[in-house]
């Protein structure tokens, strides 16, 4: 079976942005910026909790068309609908668990370092596990050997399946694996900005922050959705999702500016007075 060497190429830079952006990202503000590795594992653990409660309840649909209470698969409704379902849906379970982590950290989660260390460990560690999981692909396909898994007492049938599949693998088209690592750019870009967000609310009282959060982020997947329904190519969509990441960094970028003032602006805390003699 005959690899494609520039296909491989491709799936080996779309892993070194996946893991290796978020890793430089999570090193630069915990080294550079002082930043706890804490408030970076509270990030992950954002976001695996944000899992348990967002992927049982994707499930709730299903359950109520299996009872009948409800007629149509989500799947089965208008686009905008379903679109607008999964947003939300996203929206809240991982705004909410951003909210309980700052709430957790409290006063380690005062400077504005905080956010972005949060931020990091949630966007990052889905980059990190999409990047192993393309990894996987890529070592099954480059490793694979009908010979040997023949000789393993793998059935013909099964054979026959495993080797479909690694031809349509091996069929990708060389640039596709790319458009991956570029999605990743703009989902970290987005996670950064939406717990930018969320933290205005917990550390400076910004009653808007977190609701903003919920709305940036189903307004984010509700496009992924709605456009992929569209049989845009994965480079078309990534085109048009790219708006999000221009706008994630202009405001983290003003964010971080205005934070930097505030704090240049607060005065400098007085020397303790020395006891009289």
């Amino acid at each position: 079976m005959e690899k494609n060497v520039l296909l491989t190429l491709m799936y080996i830079l779309a892993v070194v942005i996946e893991i290796g952006v978020p890793l430089t990202l999570a090193i630069l503000v915990v080294k550079k910026m002082k930043a706890s590795w804490g408030v970076v594992l509270t990030g992950v653990l954002t976001f695996i909790g944000s899992q348990v409660v967002h992927l049982p309840i994707l499930q709730v649909p299903t359950l109520l068309y299996k009872a009948g209470v409800i007629h149509l698969l989500p799947q089965q409704w208008p686009i905008w609908a379903y679109a607008l379902y999964l947003g939300i849906l996203a929206g809240l379970c991982e705004e909410t668990a951003r909210l309980i982590g700052f709430k957790v950290l409290k006063q380690k989660a005062k400077d504005f370092k905080a956010s972005l260390a949060l931020g990091i460990g949630h966007g990052g560690i889905e980059s990190v596990i999409i990047g192993f999981v393309v990894l996987a692909s890529l070592l099954s396909a480059l490793l694979f050997n009908p010979q040997a898994q023949q000789a393993a007492g793998m059935s013909a049938d099964t054979l026959a399946m495993a080797q479909t599949q690694i031809e349509a693998f091996w069929a990708t088209p060389w640039h596709l694996p790319l458009a991956g690592g570029v999605e990743r750019l703009t989902a970290i870009a987005s996670h950064l900005l939406m717990t930018i967000l969320v933290w205005k609310t917990v550390a400076r009282g910004k009653a808007w922050g977190y609701p903003l959060a919920v709305l940036y982020h189903t307004v984010l997947d509700g496009a992924s959705v709605w456009l992929g329904a569209l049989g845009l190519t994965s480079w078309q969509l990534e085109g048009c999702l790219s708006v999000f990441f221009v706008v994630s960094v202009v405001l983290i970028w003003r964010f971080w500016v205005g934070e930097k003032k505030a704090a240049a602006a607060e005065p400098a805390a007085p020397d303790p007075v020395a006891p009289a003699a």
